[in-house]
């Protein structure tokens, strides 16, 4: 087989740590919404620290707003304030610092605009975090002979990871579902790449995404079913389609990468 998707666990550990800087990447308008770059820096090493996986994730715990003045903890030291996952961008455990991209929401009618944005976008540098170290990886050796990569916002920067470890001279579709543009966040395709954007529907998100996929069930796939890589991630209701499509094209769901990143409330 010409490529391996492998899956290594990882050992629970806690990082204590500090915003060190902010980068707007795509400002959304008057809403408030966008895109923000943040890095979080420890006082010395991450000692045993490790992302190699394209889809990385680990939980970011903040404080509570408006103070954001320390992370709540039990008893016992753990944390228990807000959090979420996030996908790794860049990371140096030697140097201590691990880049996140955080989707800032724009606020609802009841002002709601989520639980790690606000932090994100408007915490005095130097605030505190807590990160809980990824579970586990999900490692692609090798080249598939073409590749599939769909997700909304919360999948993006996952997918611009995945880019990266396929490299160019690979066919390959990516279907984005996003009001952003994906050149301003990093998304960048080589020939041979066919880049979709979806406009993305409030009121269902996925939706889009999942129409893609039930088309693309009903066709061949581009190459044989072992050597086609699929990623598929986003709102909960996009895994059903994205594992109906694995079905279609005869794709072992341990040779791909389907998941739901979250739930719409």
């Amino acid at each position: 087989m010409p490529f391996t998707l492998t899956r290594h666990p990882f050992p629970p550990r806690l990082r204590h740590m500090r915003l060190a800087s902010r980068t707007a990447l795509v400002p959304r308008g008057a809403e408030g919404g966008g895109f923000v770059r943040i890095r979080l820096q420890s006082e010395g090493s991450l000692d045993g620290f490790t992302s190699p996986g394209a889809g990385d994730h680990l939980r970011v715990f903040v404080p509570e707003a408006p103070e954001w003045t320390g992370v709540a903890v039990d008893e016992g030291g753990n944390p228990t304030g807000p959090s979420r996952t996030e996908t790794i961008v860049a990371f140096d455990a030697q140097a201590g610092w691990v880049d996140l991209d955080i989707l800032v929401h724009a606020s609802d009618a009841a002002g709601d605009a989520g639980l790690i944005g606000p932090w994100a976008a408007h915490a005095p540098l130097g605030s505190p975090a807590a990160l809980a170290d990824p579970k586990g990886s999900v490692v692609l050796t090798g080249s598939p002979a073409a590749f599939v990569l769909v997700g909304d916002d919360s999948a993006i920067p996952a997918v611009r990871r995945y880019l990266g470890v396929l490299g160019a001279g690979i066919p390959g579709l990516v279907l984005l579902e996003t009001a952003f543009d994906p050149a301003a966040l990093g998304v960048a395709v080589g020939a041979g790449v066919e880049l979709r954007v979806l406009e993305p529907d409030p009121a269902r998100p996925s939706a889009g995404l999942a129409a893609e996929l039930a088309a693309l069930a009903a066709e061949s796939p581009p190459a044989a079913a072992d050597d086609v890589f699929v990623f598929a991630c986003g709102e909960q209701s996009l895994l059903a389609p994205a594992r109906a499509l694995l079905a279609a094209w005869g794709i072992d769901v341990e040779r791909a990468v389907a998941k739901g990143y979250w739930r719409r409330r």
